[in-house]
C-alpha cells in the first residue's frame, strides 16, 4: 500500500494553476518521500495540428519543453534530496495522454491544478481535468490556489445508493494510511425525523465500523431542505475546514462512461479545499488490499 500511495503524478503546463500543484505535490513528498513525476504534454491535435506540420519545428518544440522542464525539476532536485524527480514530455492530446501514462506507470496519485472559476460547471470545470477525474485508473486529486497538503481531516460525502460500501472503504483506506479524522456527511430527503431514518443508520453504523477498524470518524446529516447536498458539503467544508474532501466521479443511477455526476462535477469546481476523485476500479483495488485486516461484523464494507 504504501508503495502505491507514494508514487506522484503531476501533469504541468507551467501556468499557475499548475505550478501551485507543483509545490503541493513536492511538499507532499517531503512527507511521504516518495516518487514524483512531472508531465507535460505538447497539445499536436486539432487545431494546433497545423503549427506542427514541419517535422523539425515539432522537434524544436519537443526540445524547448524538454529543456523547461528540467529547469522546472532542478530547484526541486536541492529541496527533495533523496527523492526521486521525473520528467516526461509527450504529445498528443493532454488528457488523452495524461491517462496513457497513469495507465502506464500506475501512480498512486495524480495531481492536477484547476485553472478555471466560476459556478457554472458545464463550462468551467477543465477539459483535462473533467477527463481524467472520470477516466483515471489512479486517485486524482484537484486543487485550486494554494494548499498545505495535510490529510488530518477528510469529508465523505454519503448518500444511501448501493456504492456506500465502496465508498467507505477507500475513507477506511485513506483514514487508516494517514491517521485521518474521517467526516461523513449527508442530509435528510424526506420529513421523517432523523433517528428513524435510514441514512441515520447507514452513518452511525459506519462511523462504529471505521472507529472498531481504528479510524476516528464523526457524522454530520443535515435537515431536509431545499438547498442542494452539494451546497450543503460546501457548507460543512466551509464550517469544519477539513484538508480534502473524498468523493466518487460517477453519478449514481448513470450506467455510461462519459459522465461525472452532477454532484461531483459541483463539488469539484467549488471546493475551497482539495478534492480527491476516485473512480470505481481505483476504489475496488483499495478495497481488495484491505480485505483480509477488516473487523466487520455488521457487513458495513462487505
Amino acid at each position: 500500500m504504501e508503495k502505491d500511495l507514494e508514487r506522484i503524478l503531476l501533469p504541468v503546463d507551467f501556468k499557475e494553476a499548475s505550478l501551485n500543484a507543483l509545490e503541493y505535490a513536492s511538499n507532499l513528498c517531503i512527507k511521504n518521500k516518495g516518487t514524483l513525476e512531472l508531465l507535460h504534454v505538447i497539445e499536436t491535435s486539432g487545431v494546433l495540428s497545423e503549427f506542427f506540420s514541419s517535422g523539425d519545428h515539432l522537434v524544436k518544440v519537443t526540445d524547448k519543453a524538454k529543456e523547461k522542464m528540467l529547469k522546472l525539476a532542478k530547484p526541486l532536485k536541492k529541496k527533495l534530496p533523496g527523492i526521486k524527480i521525473k520528467t516526461r514530455v509527450e504529445r498528443g492530446k493532454p488528457y488523452q495522454k495524461i491517462l496513457e501514462v497513469v495507465k502506464k506507470t500506475r501512480p498512486g496519485l495524480v495531481i492536477m491544478g484547476e485553472n478555471h472559476q466560476g459556478i457554472d460547471v458545464q463550462k468551467h470545470l477543465g477539459r483535462s481535468v473533467y477527463h481524467v477525474t472520470l477516466h483515471a485508473s489512479a486517485p486524482v486529486l484537484t486543487l485550486k490556489g494554494e494548499a498545505i497538503p495535510n490529510y488530518n481531516k477528510i469529508v465523505v460525502p454519503l448518500d444511501l445508493t448501493k456504492d456506500i460500501k465502496r465508498k467507505l472503504s477507500s475513507a477506511l483506506f485513506y483514514g487508516r494510511y494517514y491517521k485521518s479524522d474521517i467526516y461523513l456527511v449527508s442530509a435528510l430527503v424526506g420529513g421523517i425525523k432523523m433517528e428513524d431514518s435510514r441514512i441515520y443508520k447507514r452513518l452511525t453504523d459506519a462511523r462504529d465500523a471505521l472507529v472498531n477498524n481504528g479510524v476516528n470518524c464523526h457524522i454530520k446529516i443535515f435537515e431536509r431542505s431545499d438547498v442542494p447536498p452539494y451546497k450543503r458539503v460546501l457548507e460543512y467544508v466551509n464550517s469544519i475546514k477539513p484538508d480534502m474532501v473524498m468523493i466518487m466521479t460517477h453519478q449514481e443511477g448513470y450506467t455510461y462512461d462519459n459522465y461525472i455526476g452532477a454532484f461531483a462535477h459541483r463539488v469539484i469546481n467549488e471546493s475551497p479545499v482539495p478534492v480527491l476523485s476516485l473512480t470505481s476500479s481505483v476504489i475496488t483495488r483499495q478495497y481488495n488490499q484491505m480485505v483480509a485486516t477488516l473487523i466487520d461484523p455488521a457487513g458495513v464494507f462487505t
